[in-house]
């Protein structure tokens, strides 16, 4: 009798630990990463209206620097990493973007992610220099976007800086995460969207023309103050809806708010 009991306490001790084993799913990592594209690591090339991936009115746009202030990386309801990083998306990264973080999940399958691009006082550098990341501090700043552009040998510079934050949210991802293993998902930054004329239509064109031409004292360098003067009520283009922006910089810190994309074009909600 004894042996049999042993015996039967040695099976359902076997279920237990086979039904714990079916619970836990063991953990996996998701590595996030943050890429800005060719468009940013070598630029924007000029076009004619109507082209793909330029300038349409004919300016190339480069970038020498583009700081984005990544606050806070999260798959919703599971983990997050809330560690603020300064990443400069103007460095190469050979066309795999830059580690933003690593975050530790139980195996499964993964389809949303959530981020924010906002300032922060305690940001640490990503990739970006001790400068860079003064810079953004000191600033109250979530991205700063500093560079060139050029059409038939007329050179117009910009270093202009955001404070806004932008929360990107339910990013559309497939992140498959094995027991043991590592899945990847990455932060995409489209830099045309600060060219875009338009805040609300799905094909707005990406032109230089009116930034260019806010150059009002022609010193070959495009100040805020100068967005600021420039008055776009009138104009045909740079459409704005029901917002309450007439002039040129809010138009172009509304459209930082749109920079954010997930694995390439996939698109995130903004509450």
């Amino acid at each position: 009798m004894i042996r049999c009991m042993s015996l039967f306490s040695l099976v359902l001790c076997a279920l237990a630990l086979a039904a714990c084993d079916d619970d836990d799913p063991g953990l996996g990592d998701l590595e996030v990463t943050i890429y800005g594209e060719a468009f940013i690591e070598e630029g924007i090339p000029g076009g004619e209206a109507g082209c793909d991936g330029c300038v349409e009115d004919g300016w190339a746009v480069t970038f020498d620097r583009f700081l984005v202030s990544v606050t806070e990386v999260a798959v919703p309801g599971v983990a997050a990493d809330v560690t603020a990083r300064v990443f400069d998306l103007a460095r190469p990264s050979g066309g795999g973007g830059h580690p933003v973080a690593v975050i530790a999940l139980p195996a499964g399958h993964y389809t949303a992610l959530d981020y924010v691009i906002g300032p922060s006082p305690t940001a640490a550098a990503g990739n970006a220099t001790a400068d860079d990341v003064a810079l953004m501090v000191d600033g109250g700043l979530a991205v700063y976007a500093e560079g060139r552009a050029e059409r038939a040998g007329v050179v117009k510079t910009f270093a202009w800086g955001f404070a806004g934050e932008s929360r990107y949210t339910d990013c559309a991802i497939e992140a498959h995460v094995g027991d043991g293993g590592a899945a990847g998902a990455e932060l995409t930054i489209h830099a045309d969207h600060l060219l875009y004329d338009d805040l609300d239509s799905g094909e707005p064109q990406v032109v230089f023309d009116l930034l260019a031409a806010s150059d009002a004292d022609d010193d070959g360098v495009i100040t805020r103050a100068e967005l600021e003067a420039r008055d776009i009520s009138a104009e045909a283009r740079y459409q704005v809806g029901s917002r309450s922006i007439d002039d040129l910089w809010g138009f172009v810190a509304a459209q930082v708010g749109t920079l954010g994309h997930i694995d390439g074009e996939g698109h995130c909600d903004q509450p």
